[in-house]
């Protein structure tokens, strides 16, 4: 009797971490595709407004609502490899040949942000001050490849401070955006 109780637990046990792998793949499979979408929205709102950081708005927002939703550790990463491999597709013709590790500096950081101080969690605006931290690390990164191999960056032409507060504030606005999205997703599900 017991080996025949016995021979089921391993039944049960690979029906579950089949279930789990199966969740856990349509999951970083939704990461990557807000990484992509990023993108998308990127190059579609190209040159629209002339303000260093704007396309954070979308950015940040896609990224901090995959990270809210998210169980992954490192949720925003994943976003971010996403948008740096679809980043680099010819037929987007940025110029930039390191924007993809701007995707991946911004997805890091908020991950570390996020993992480090959990009670941010519960606190909307030391949230989106995380948001605008991994938005602005883009013009800091611009401004170490620059003076690394002379690369040119228009928006650095007057300097960093400008652009770090402007994307600071993209990316505060876009985290802002994602958790409010997330927010009003949860209060309609819970009405329902």
């Amino acid at each position: 009797m017991s080996t025949a109780i016995g021979s089921l637990f391993p039944e049960i046990a690979s029906n579950s971490s089949r279930i789990k792998n199966h969740v856990g793949l349509l999951e970083a499979s939704i990461l990557i595709g807000l990484g992509m979408a990023a993108v998308c929205l990127h190059a579609s709102a190209r040159g629209l407004i002339e303000m260093p950081g704007h396309q954070g708005l979308g950015w940040i927002s896609l990224l901090m609502m995959g990270r809210k939703k998210s169980e992954f550790r490192w949720a925003a990463v994943t976003s971010s490899i996403g948008a740096a491999a679809f980043t680099m597709m010819p037929f987007w013709s940025f110029r930039d040949p390191f924007r993809w590790l701007t995707y991946l500096l911004a997805g890091a950081t908020l991950d570390l942000l996020y993992v480090s101080f959990l009670q941010l969690r519960n606190k909307v605006w030391l949230q989106s001050c995380c948001g605008g931290l991994a938005h602005m690390t883009k013009p800091i990164t611009r401004l170490f490849i620059g003076q690394w191999n002379g690369w040119p960056y228009g928006s650095l032409r007057w300097g960093v401070a400008y652009p770090s507060a402007s994307h600071f504030l993209f990316g505060f606005l876009g985290a802002l955006l994602g958790q409010s999205l997330i927010a009003i997703t949860n209060r309609h599900h819970s009405v329902k």
